[in-house]
Order: structure tokens, then sequence, then C-alpha cells
């Protein structure tokens, strides 16, 4: 046993040696390799800033160039439009101005200079020729009786000697370079490139002429040959592979710092050349990078510095856009390889990989030999120590020469006689404790029998309590039931004023104790864990609203502003206890206007939409606000805040029975408050989204209706009944909307009493349901209008309205309303009416879910997961917590593949959102386990 325990340990631990030389290699190696690679970074930084700088000047030097050599030929167009202007060269007379110009060209390093008229003559002067002389040229009709083009050598002082070449018929004014200026009537360039040797790529600076009157006489045009700024390029050493060149915007090469044309023959005439056709690949693969990057060279504004990779090397781009008044836009662009940089850095990178495997060689060496010397006496003590572990407590070992290990050997050989003495004291401690643990576990056993006693009590007392509340609960009901109905029996039969406020405080009082019974009951259904969720999907918009309107009357009572933000998204379904969510609310807003005298209440909604639905309700209010102290009480039954006079308003169970609600939903009301400054309630709940919300609203006894005799939500528009809905609030229409028009109805909408009889003059509608308080025009008004309309006056119209009071009710029909629907609107109630007013009858479907036999039936070759399991997914399903029921299925996934039919078919249902179907499943699934596990 010890042997094998020895085994054990030396194969998961390092040799000291290996420990006291591997530490010190690995210091060598990374100081090394640390210096390598911030040298190489440094160095690549370097050629970084100096790629960059270089372009940056060469860039600038190109600019500079450009505006020199192009300015030149502007100038001399101006200069020469000006003579004309002033009348100091004769447009009519061509050998002047070809001398003229001949002698400009002797001074400045251009290609041409010539004049158009708009007669068609042309006259000028220019290198014409590949040996570059200066020669003069004219078409004149007056002069030579044609339209050809002549050329005269001249002597030394620009006179015309002999005729060097007839070029042909030629008519400038067809040409761009006078057809254009003349045109748009301003100076401007023109880039062209010649048809014949040597097939200069000219740009032409233009200028018209016009006489006293502003009629055109002709163009001057100054050609220079962009082989010319070639050749600078040339010239600039940007690095021994560097390129420079010039695009046009629509990727044509100007020039460039290679020798290649920036044309190509083809068919024996000159073809501008793409810069991504150029035979050198620096500049071919530079244009096409930009292009891919930009998609169009036009949008490129500003200067750019761009990398790109090019054989597997980077590429520094720096592109600079050229601009001149006249209209050119260039691209200036300057490419370098960093391979041009990087030689020296490659060569000190080799240097340091050896150097580094060097000091790593030297390091081991010496390594292994300090590790000898020090783990000899090391060793002696590791296997003293083993001895003693093995039960050898009689050790002792030579303390050697190095100080440090000399003390460590003195201090192991009193760690020995130590644990030689202890060993001793121990086995009597033990006996010790053997008595004590005895002795413990006799009182554990005693608390154990009372607790369990201690608990049965409790249960009872709990129960007793449950009892008692029922039976009050009964017998406090009945009573209280005759209070209030014969109180609403009574108000309709007052004789007189004073009658009606008694009978009114007997009401209001009945309502408030009713209020507290089932204030005591539910907090003491939820003590006793006894009240569940009753997870439904509605329609989001609707509860808020029906919320909205109580409360906004209660703060139009107090003189108080009520301020409601709906949510972004709010036209939705939703799957929660409607009924619960709708008390906390009306609780948490009902205690905001209670305790606020002046301001406002806030009310905001917000919807956060993702795999599970997250509401946030927030509820402000400038009210009295609340100390830390009463922070710490609020959520406790029968605690209440604030002066004597609130405190009775109230019995101090609604914040308790409100957090409750909460904490079943999986959240908790969080509250801040300032005393003095006003208090902020607010909470987050999930639910899922209820696609079906309309279709449950849709069920009745009878079955799910799905639309009425001869029609359905398919029939042709024709035979629909067609319904107006006029309600001033949106939310309040869209219910109506939504539950009406699957059901094959025609719905329109009004927001208010004037555009519902326009809507009603128009569309005629079989039935109206019209509110009451609605801005421009109420429903009163509308229904008095309506009435007194001889073509209307037949109308159906069913009146809603948020008042829960009769006498509201019989002013409304009294007023012309055929009939009246409570808000919020109940669907039943809604089908109810339309049934009673348009004489339907109603188209139903079976809604009935799955039965017991035939569930069963599917399930027999499903693998059921435990009853434990079951009984918590339940729960989920009736807490509406559709997250942990997500959540428990991908566990027992991950439990047992067996499962996994079980997990898709639930995973189906809960798709669907549908709470029934759900809980069905998992009830006929625990029953189904709870019998085989009987048999």
């Amino acid at each position: 046993m010890l042997s094998n325990n020895k085994n054990s340990h030396s194969k998961g631990n390092l040799p000291l040696r290996l420990v006291l030389v591997l530490p010190f290699v690995l210091q060598i190696f990374a100081a090394v390799g640390l210096t390598g690679y911030l040298s190489l970074r440094n160095g690549q930084q370097a050629v970084n800033d100096l790629a960059s700088r270089l372009q940056r000047e060469v860039s600038d030097r190109i600019d500079q160039h450009l505006d020199s050599y192009l300015n030149t030929g502007r100038q001399l167009a101006e200069i020469n439009g000006g003579a004309m202007d002033m009348g100091l060269l004769d447009p009519d007379n061509p050998q002047q101005l070809g001398q003229f110009f001949w002698k400009q060209l002797q001074l400045h390093n251009i290609g041409y200079i010539g004049f158009c008229l708009q007669t068609g003559d042309f006259a000028g002067s220019g290198r014409f020729f590949e040996d570059g002389r200066v020669t003069v040229d004219e078409v004149s009709r007056k002069r030579n009786g044609n339209q050809h083009w002549y050329i005269y050598n001249t002597d030394k002082l620009g006179n015309r000697a002999k005729l060097a070449i007839d070029n042909g018929p030629y008519i400038a004014m067809q040409e761009a370079w006078c057809e254009e200026p003349a045109k748009t009537g301003k100076s401007m360039w023109t880039l062209y490139q010649w048809q014949s040797p040597p097939y200069t790529l000219s740009v032409s600076a233009n200028r018209p002429v016009y006489d006293k009157n502003k009629n055109l006489i002709g163009v001057i045009g100054v050609d220079q040959r962009l082989m010319q700024i070639s050749n600078f390029l040339q010239q600039l050493k940007v690095s021994p592979s560097g390129k420079t060149f010039i695009l046009e915007r629509n990727g044509l090469l100007i020039a460039s710092s290679n020798k290649e044309q920036p044309f190509t023959l083809v068919n024996g005439k000159a073809k501008r050349l793409q810069g991504s056709d150029s035979k050198d690949s620096l500049i071919q693969a530079t244009v096409k990078y930009l292009t891919r990057r930009f998609q169009n060279l036009s949008t490129i504004k500003d200067n750019q510095s761009l990398e790109f990779q090019l054989n597997g090397q980077r590429q520094f781009v720096q592109v600079a856009p050229w601009r001149d008044e006249w209209g050119l836009d260039w691209l200036v662009v300057v490419a370098v390889p960093e391979s041009d940089f990087m030689a020296k850095i490659n060569t000190n990178t080799h240097t340091t990989i050896l150097l580094c495997l060097g000091a790593l060689i030297l390091a081991t060496i010496l390594g292994f030999y300090t590790s000898r010397w020090i783990a000899r006496p090391i060793l002696r003590l590791s296997q003293a120590s083993e001895a003693i572990a093995a039960g050898e407590l009689n050790q002792q070992v030579e303390v050697p020469s190095v100080h440090e290990l000399g003390r460590l050997a003195q201090s192991f050989n009193r760690m020995a006689q130590q644990l030689r003495d202890s060993f001793t004291t121990i086995e009597q401690t033990n006996q010790q404790l053997a008595k004590t643990n005895e002795e413990l576990e006799s009182r554990v056993e005693e608390r154990t029998h009372e607790l369990k006693e201690a608990k049965l009590t409790a249960d009872a007392a709990n129960h007793a309590k449950s009892d008692f509340l029922a039976n009050m609960s009964h017998e406090l009901r009945t009573p209280l039931n005759g209070i209030l109905g014969y109180a609403q029996i009574l108000a309709r039969t007052a004789p007189d004023e004073k009658q009606q406020r008694g009978i009114d405080i007997i009401y209001q009082c009945g309502s408030h104790l009713l209020t507290l019974i089932n204030d005591i009951l539910d907090l003491s259904k939820i003590e006793a864990r006894k009240l569940e969720l009753q997870p439904v999907p509605f329609y989001l918009p609707a509860l808020l609203q029906s919320v909205v309107e109580i409360c906004r009357i209660k703060a139009e009572q107090k003189g108080i502003e009520f301020i409601y933000q709906p949510p972004e998204n709010p036209a939705m379904g939703v799957v929660a206890d409607e009924k619960r969510l709708r008390q906390v609310l009306i609780n948490l807003l009902g205690n905001a206007i209670k305790f606020t005298e002046k301001g406002s209440v806030t009310f905001k909604v917000e919807v956060l939409l993702g795999d599970i639905t997250n509401l946030r309700f927030q509820i402000q209010d400038t009210g009295i606000g609340m100390s830390p102290q009463q922070l710490e009480k609020i959520f406790l039954p029968f605690e209440q805040v604030g002066d004597s006079k609130r405190q009775s308003e109230g019995t101090g169970l609604g914040l308790a029975i409100s957090q409750r609600f909460v904490e079943l939903m999986a959240s908790q009301i969080q509250v801040a408050s300032q005393l003095g400054v006003g208090s902020k309630f607010f909470f987050n709940i999930d639910c899922a989204i209820a696609t079906d919300w309309v279709q449950a609203n849709s069920v009745t006894s009878s079955g799910r209706i799905v639309g009425y005799a001869d029609v359905g939500a398919t029939s042709v528009k024709e035979n629909r009944k067609k319904i107006l809905i006029v309600d001033d609030r949106w939310e309040n229409r869209s219910v109506i909307v939504n539950l009406l028009e699957p059901l094959g109805f025609e719905v329109i909408e009004a927001s208010n009493g004037q555009e519902g009889l326009e809507k009603i003059t128009s569309d005629r509608p079989d039935i109206t349901i019209c509110d009451l308080a609605m801005p421009v025009m109420d429903g009163w008004e509308m229904l008095k209008q309506l009435r007194q309309s001889e073509t209307l006056r037949d109308a159906i119209v069913i009146v809603s309205s948020a008042s829960v009071f009769e006498i509201d009710r019989q002013k409304s029909l009294a007023a012309g309303g055929n009939d009246f629907l409570a808000k919020p609107v109940q669907a039943d109630e809604l089908y109810a009416a339309l049934a009673k007013q348009l004489q339907l009858d109603w188209v139903y479907t079976d809604t009935k879910l799955t039965s017991t036999g035939d569930t069963a039936a599917s399930a027999t070759t499903i693998i059921i997961p435990p009853i434990c399991d079951l009984k918590g997914l339940l729960e989920h399903v009736e807490t509406g917590y559709f997250r942990g029921i997500r959540e428990e299925l991908d566990r027992l996934a991950q439990l047992d593949e067996q499962y996994q039919p079980f997990i898709q078919e639930l995973r189906q249902l809960v798709k669907g959102f549908n709470i029934q179907t759900v809980r069905h499943f998992l009830q006929e699934s625990i029953n189904q386990s709870q019998e085989s596990t009987k048999i």
C-alpha cells in the first residue's frame, strides 16, 4: 500500500532539478525574446512612420509640380484671350496669330497653342512632329479656298518658310477643346488623346473669346503634354520598388513613374489605358484595391493613408486628391512596398533568434549543474519525510554546509521529535472526542423531536386560522351582499339629494369593508401558499388603458396631473395573470394619487422584446415621500405612512399583497423615495407573447366563434357586416378591431364624434360602437345630432364607457343609444350585444382540448421523466414562468437522451403559449407516471 502511494505521488510531481532550471531558462528566453520582439515592433513602427512621411513628401512635391506646370497653360490662355479682348491680336489674321504663338512656345515648355474661330478657321503653333521642331498651322477658307489644315516650317523669327504637310480637311470647332467651352461659355480644361504619331496624351487649357456685343469669336486652347508629368514622376525616387502615378476619377491613367505609356494602340488608334490594366503589377494592384475599397473613385474627397497585401507583403498607399479652379480633378497616388524598408529589420530579427537560442542553451547547462548541487541535500530530506509518512518516526538527517539548507535540516530534526511527542497526545484526544460525539448525537435527536412537534402545532394553528377566515368571509359577505345590493337599488329611487348622499356613504362603506375582507383573504392565502397565479392570454393595451382611465378619474378629482407614458410597441397580446396584474397596478397608482396633494403622478410602461418579453412598470409621484425608516416597513401587513387622515383611508394591506403577487410573478417591487419630494415604485415581469389572445377571447360555452351565418373571415367584402368604432383612444379601438376582423366583420375607425358623423354619412355602417368622452365632439353630442337627422336617426349605436354607475348607463340609453358596453370591453359581452342588435347567428368550431384518453394513448411511446421533475415544470406553468420551463427542459435533455421525445413534444406546446394545453399535457403525464408506479 505504501509503495503504491509513493508511486502515485511521484507521477504527479515535478523533479526539483526541473523546478530549479526551468524558471531560470524561461527568464533568459523571455528577456531575449521580449527584447527581440520590441526591437522588431519598434522597427516596424519606424518603417510605418518613414513610409507615411515619405509618401506625404512625395505627394506634396507632385502637387507643387502639377500646380506649377498646369498653371502655365492656364495663364497663357488667359493672356492670349485678354490680348484679343484688348484688340492687340487680330482673330482674323492667322499668320499673325501663328507667329505670336510660335514666340510663346520658345519661352514655355508646352505642346501646342491654337485658336479656333466660330467660322471654322483655325490658327496655331506647336511641336507637332517627333523631332520637337515648332511649326505654325492654319485653316483658312478665305486665304486658301478650302478647309485644309496646313502646317508650315518656320525660320528663326517664326516666319513661315515652306509647307511641311497638308493634314487634310479639319474643322476645329468640332473638337472637344473648342466645342465644350463654346457651349458652356467659360474657361475649362479638356483632356484628349492624339490619334496620330506621336499619339500624345494632352490636356488643353481653353478660354472662349467674345466681341464687345458678347458674341462668340472663337476659343483659345493651350495644350500641355502629360508625358512631361510622367518624366517628372520618373525622376522622383520614392523607394527601390515604389511607384507614383496619377489617375482620373474614372480610373484612366494620366501619368506614372513607370516608363509605360498611358495608352495602347488598337487597330492603329490610340486608346487610353485604365490603371487596373497597367503592365506594372504594383500600379495594377493598387488601382484594383482602391476600386474595391471605395467602389467609386469619385468618393475619395480627402487624403487617404492605406495598406493592402500583395503577394503576401504589405504595401503602403498614399492617395491625395488634386483639383484646380478650371475643373481638373485627379488622384495622386504613391505606393511603396514594405519590403523596401524591412531588409535590415529582418536581418536583426534573425540575429536576435540566434542569440536567444544561444542564451537558452547556456542557461540550461548552468542550471543543470547548479540544481545538482542544491538538490542532493533536499533529496535526503525528502527520503526522511517519506519514511516519517510511512510511520517510521525515528528519523535524523545530516546537516549540510549550505547555510539555508543546514537550517532546514535542523528544523526537520526538531519537527520529527515534536511529531513523536504529539502522536501520543493525539491518541488520548481521540478517545475524548468519541465520547463527546455520542453526547451530541443524543442532544440532536431530542431537538429534532421538539421541532417536529412544534411544526405539527404550527400547521394545526395555520389550518385553524384558514378555517376561521373562510367561515368569517362567508358570514361577512352574506350581509354585505344585501347591504351593497339594496344600496344600489335605493340609489335609483332616492327622493332627494340628501338621501342620495346617505345611500352613497352606505355603498362606499360597504365597498371599503368588502375590499378589506378580500385583502385579508388574499394575504392569508399567500401566507398559506394556497394562492396560485392564473396566466391567460390577453391584450396588453386594453389592460393598461382600463387602469389608466380608472386612475385618471381619481387624479382629476384631487386636482393633480396624471401622466401616462405608454410603451413604444404596445400592440401585442401577452400571457400573464391579468386580474392580479391589474390589482397590483391599481394599488400602486391609488397609493401614489392618495399621497400626492399637488404636482403629478406618472405611469410609465416599457416593453423589452426578446425570447421572453419583459414588461417594466414604473409609478412616480410628487407626493409626501418616505424616510429610510418608513421604507423598511411599507411592505409589511397593516403598515401605513403619512398622517392619521390618510392612514384611515386604507387598510395597510395593499402594498403587502401587491408585493406578494409580484413575487409570485418571479419579480419584486422596488421603491426609491425622498421625504418631502416624492416616491418611485417599479417592477419587471417576464411573460410570453400571446399570438392566440383573440381566439382565446372568442371562445364561448358553445365553442370558439369563427364567424357568423353565411359569412367568415375570408368572405367577400360585399357580404360582410360593417362596424364603425368611434373612440379617441387607439388602444380601445385596437381591442375591438382585433376581436371582430378575424370573424369576418369590416371594421372602420374614427377618433372623435365629428369624424364619426362623417364616417356614418359616407360609409353607412351596420352598427356603431361609440365612446362618450372625446375631444372635438363627445359621444353625447354625436348621439344628439344622429337622432335629429332625418336620414341617420335609425342608425344602431352601442355606447361604450368606463363609468360603473347605473345612472350613466341609463342616461346613455335615454340619449339615443341602442345598447351599452362597459369598459374594459369583455369579448362575450361584445358578441352578445352584436348578436342582439344585428340579429346574428354565430358560427362555432370545437375548441376542446385533447381528451385524457387520447393524451394517455399518445404518451405511451414517450419516456416520462420522474414525478418531481414533472411537478417542477407544472409549477413554472402555473406561474407563467416560461423561461424556467425552457431551463428545466435543457437540464432534462442533458440528464438522459431517452427523454428527448417528451422534451420535443413539450417544447412544441410551449412555443404555442397555450397555457391550458401545456398544463393538461403535464398533468396527464403525472397521472400516467403515478399509475405505472402503483403497478
